[in-house]
């Protein structure tokens, strides 16, 4: 299997294109999905009314169906449009519902993004959850590793929270490669809220000893 822009490998070191307009209609499906998880997850239960709750059952399931019903991907490594990590991915991943979605950008050989975490990524009162903290920081500096020339699959992850995490306010994420040794890339990481630190990661990715290639092209 290859990627319908005949570069499989362009899938994991994203470049940014220009939309189209069928993706630019599938991100405000996704935008929907994820205002929708919010209104979901803040429902009252005990005071809606049994009828309100079934008529939103019924409408979600009409429209599900209807998605359903659309065109889909064999895989989305195979597809045209939608193959690139910042489309799929489920930290930055436009197209992905359940990303926030990550805005990520290289500065030179560096990483930077910024999001705001809502509701769905609660923890504790007003937090973003710990473990929502680490992963994101596995996405990025997986991203982060490609300044390297190549790109591996997390071996070890370390972070360290020095502040909590707030919901609904700009977090913004710088990361970068820190060595390369062989077939071993170390990346760092860190994120901030106002210019205050609130984590920091050190990653260490290994590459396959087929490269490339090995990791994404399957026949």
């Amino acid at each position: 299997m290859t990627s319908a822009s005949g570069d499989p490998i362009r899938s994991w070191f994203p470049q940014d294109a220009e939309h189209t307009q069928n993706q630019l209609a599938k991100h405000a499906l996704a935008e929907h999905l994820r205002a929708l998880i919010g209104d979901v997850l803040r429902l009252d239960s005990g005071a809606a009314s049994a009828d309100d709750l079934a008529q939103a059952d019924e409408l979600l399931a009409a429209a599900r169906k209807h998605v359903g019903a659309l065109p889909r991907v064999r895989s989305l490594f195979a597809s045209e449009q939608d193959f690139s990590l910042f489309e799929r991915s489920p930290f930055s991943g436009r197209g992905n519902a359940l990303a926030t979605p990550l805005q990520v950008e290289f500065v030179g050989d560096e990483l930077r993004a910024h999001t705001t975490y809502g509701d769905a990524y609660e923890g504790p009162p007003g937090t973003v959850h710990g473990g929502h903290v680490m992963a994101a920081f596995d996405d990025l500096l997986g991203v982060a590793q490609a300044a390297s020339g190549q790109a591996g699959f997390t071996g070890t992850l370390s972070v360290r929270m020095v502040a909590r995490t707030p919901l609904h306010q700009r977090i913004d994420y710088e990361a970068g490669v820190e060595s390369v040794s062989g077939r071993k890339v170390t990346a760092w990481g860190r994120s901030t809220c106002d210019g205050e630190l609130l984590a920091e990661a050190t990653g260490i990715f290994v590459v396959p000893r087929g490269g490339l290639h090995e990791m994404l092209v399957q026949d």
